[in-house]
Protein backbone atom coordinates (compact mmCIF):
# COMPACT_ATOMS: atom_id res chain seq x y z
CA UNK A 1 0.00 0.00 0.00
CA UNK A 2 1.31 3.41 -0.97
CA UNK A 3 0.39 5.97 1.67
CA UNK A 4 -1.09 9.23 0.39
CA UNK A 5 0.64 12.47 1.23
CA UNK A 6 -0.11 16.13 0.69
CA UNK A 7 2.84 16.15 -1.70
CA UNK A 8 1.15 13.84 -4.22
CA UNK A 9 -0.56 16.73 -6.01
CA UNK A 10 2.67 18.76 -6.10
CA UNK A 11 4.56 15.83 -7.60
CA UNK A 12 1.82 15.41 -10.21
CA UNK A 13 1.97 19.10 -11.15
CA UNK A 14 5.76 19.06 -11.34
CA UNK A 15 5.65 15.92 -13.51
CA UNK A 16 3.26 17.64 -15.93
CA UNK A 17 5.53 20.67 -16.02
CA UNK A 18 8.52 18.42 -16.69
CA UNK A 19 6.66 16.67 -19.52
CA UNK A 20 5.69 20.00 -21.06
CA UNK A 21 9.30 21.22 -20.89
CA UNK A 22 10.47 17.98 -22.50
CA UNK A 23 7.96 18.47 -25.34
CA UNK A 24 9.24 22.03 -25.82
CA UNK A 25 12.79 20.71 -25.95
CA UNK A 26 11.83 18.14 -28.57
CA UNK A 27 10.15 20.82 -30.70
CA UNK A 28 13.20 23.08 -30.37
CA UNK A 29 15.54 20.26 -31.40
CA UNK A 30 13.32 19.47 -34.37
CA UNK A 31 13.35 23.12 -35.40
CA UNK A 32 17.13 23.20 -35.04
CA UNK A 33 17.45 20.12 -37.27
CA UNK A 34 15.22 21.63 -39.96
CA UNK A 35 17.18 24.90 -39.86
CA UNK A 36 20.47 23.00 -40.17
CA UNK A 37 19.18 21.00 -43.14
CA UNK A 38 17.88 24.13 -44.85
CA UNK A 39 21.19 25.92 -44.34
CA UNK A 40 23.14 22.96 -45.73
CA UNK A 41 20.91 22.85 -48.81
CA UNK A 42 21.27 26.60 -49.38
CA UNK A 43 25.05 26.41 -49.00
CA UNK A 44 25.21 23.67 -51.61
CA UNK A 45 22.95 25.72 -53.88
CA UNK A 46 25.04 28.86 -53.42
CA UNK A 47 28.26 27.02 -54.32
CA UNK A 48 26.82 25.79 -57.60
CA UNK A 49 27.70 27.81 -60.69
CA UNK A 50 25.04 27.31 -63.33
CA UNK A 51 26.41 29.89 -65.75
CA UNK A 52 27.22 28.68 -69.24
CA UNK A 53 28.61 30.30 -72.31
CA UNK A 54 25.65 32.36 -73.51
CA UNK A 55 24.22 35.87 -73.66
CA UNK A 56 25.16 38.51 -71.15
CA UNK A 57 21.50 38.90 -70.18
CA UNK A 58 21.39 35.27 -69.02
CA UNK A 59 24.60 35.78 -67.07
CA UNK A 60 23.10 38.83 -65.42
CA UNK A 61 19.97 36.87 -64.55
CA UNK A 62 22.09 34.07 -63.06
CA UNK A 63 24.11 36.61 -61.09
CA UNK A 64 20.95 38.14 -59.61
CA UNK A 65 19.64 34.68 -58.72
CA UNK A 66 22.96 33.89 -57.06
CA UNK A 67 22.82 37.14 -55.08
CA UNK A 68 19.28 36.25 -53.96
CA UNK A 69 20.48 32.81 -52.92
CA UNK A 70 23.29 34.37 -50.85
CA UNK A 71 20.78 36.70 -49.19
CA UNK A 72 18.56 33.72 -48.37
CA UNK A 73 21.64 31.92 -47.06
CA UNK A 74 22.35 34.75 -44.62
CA UNK A 75 18.73 34.68 -43.48
CA UNK A 76 18.97 30.91 -42.96
CA UNK A 77 22.14 31.38 -40.90
CA UNK A 78 20.25 33.82 -38.68
CA UNK A 79 17.39 31.35 -38.35
CA UNK A 80 19.85 28.62 -37.38
CA UNK A 81 21.37 30.85 -34.71
CA UNK A 82 17.89 31.64 -33.37
CA UNK A 83 16.95 27.95 -33.39
CA UNK A 84 20.17 27.14 -31.54
CA UNK A 85 19.44 29.74 -28.85
CA UNK A 86 15.86 28.48 -28.54
CA UNK A 87 17.11 24.90 -28.14
CA UNK A 88 19.58 25.95 -25.44
CA UNK A 89 16.86 27.87 -23.61
CA UNK A 90 14.49 24.89 -23.84
CA UNK A 91 17.24 22.56 -22.54
CA UNK A 92 17.92 24.88 -19.60
CA UNK A 93 14.20 25.08 -18.84
CA UNK A 94 13.85 21.29 -18.99
CA UNK A 95 16.84 20.76 -16.69
CA UNK A 96 15.35 23.19 -14.19
CA UNK A 97 11.90 21.61 -14.24
CA UNK A 98 13.45 18.13 -14.03
CA UNK A 99 15.42 19.16 -10.92
CA UNK A 100 12.27 20.61 -9.33
CA UNK A 101 10.26 17.48 -10.12
CA UNK A 102 13.03 15.22 -8.85
CA UNK A 103 13.28 17.19 -5.61
CA UNK A 104 9.52 16.89 -5.09
CA UNK A 105 9.68 13.13 -5.79
CA UNK A 106 12.50 12.71 -3.26
CA UNK A 107 10.63 14.64 -0.57
CA UNK A 108 7.50 12.62 -1.34
CA UNK A 109 9.48 9.37 -1.02
CA UNK A 110 10.93 10.43 2.33
CA UNK A 111 7.49 11.44 3.59
CA UNK A 112 6.01 8.11 2.52
CA UNK A 113 8.84 6.25 4.22
CA UNK A 114 8.22 8.24 7.42
CA UNK A 115 4.51 7.38 7.25
CA UNK A 116 5.30 3.69 6.71
CA UNK A 117 7.75 3.69 9.62
CA UNK A 118 5.18 5.33 11.88
CA UNK A 119 2.51 2.81 10.86
CA UNK A 120 4.89 -0.07 11.51
CA UNK A 121 5.74 1.33 14.95
CA UNK A 122 2.04 1.65 15.77
CA UNK A 123 1.42 -1.93 14.69
CA UNK A 124 4.40 -3.11 16.73
CA UNK A 125 3.12 -1.25 19.81
CA UNK A 126 -0.33 -2.76 19.41
CA UNK A 127 1.18 -6.23 19.00
CA UNK A 128 3.37 -5.72 22.08
CA UNK A 129 0.39 -4.55 24.15
CA UNK A 130 -1.64 -7.59 23.11
CA UNK A 131 1.27 -9.89 23.95
CA UNK A 132 1.75 -8.19 27.35
CA UNK A 133 -1.97 -8.40 28.16
CA UNK A 134 -1.99 -12.05 27.09
CA UNK A 135 1.05 -12.81 29.29
CA UNK A 136 -0.40 -10.96 32.29
CA UNK A 137 -3.78 -12.68 31.96
CA UNK A 138 -2.16 -16.12 32.38
CA UNK A 139 -0.59 -15.35 35.68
Amino acid sequence: MVPKTRLDRLVQIRARSEESALNNLARARSSLGRASERLAALRAQSRADDREASDVALWELEEKAHARTLQTLRTAEGELATAHRTEQQARTEYESTWRNAEAARKVQGKKREAIRTELERGEQRATDEIATMNFNSRG
